[in-house]
């Protein structure tokens, strides 16, 4: 089994399970808003288009709710969000990432 404790010179620990999800649900957000923002700049429309946008915006819904839920069952996760020199939200939103959406 993979250690799930990472130590690193700018932090003490933290859990390469979260590392990877917030990786995740960034591609997510950069995939749908990449998408998007191609879209508009092209006037695009069309059903097909809403379809595909609706469903990037799902991937990266999906994957942020893993990462919300892992925040709060992971012990290592749950410490460090408690801890007051952490921010209480992931890192990555939609609002923070490009603005809001």
């Amino acid at each position: 089994m993979q250690d799930a404790y990472h130590t690193g010179p700018r932090r003490e620990a933290f859990c390469t399970e979260y590392e990877g999800m917030l990786d995740e649900c960034q591609n997510a957000l950069t995939t749908w808003a990449t998408r998007r923002e191609e879209s508009w700049r092209m006037g695009l429309r069309g059903r097909e288009l809403g379809a595909e946008l609706v469903r990037l915006q799902a991937n990266f819904a999906k994957a942020y709710a893993r990462l919300q839920k892992h925040i709060h069952e992971c012990p290592v996760c749950a410490y460090v969000s408690t801890s007051p020199n952490v921010s209480q939200t992931p890192f990555v939103t939609p609002s923070n990432h490009y603005g809001a959406a």
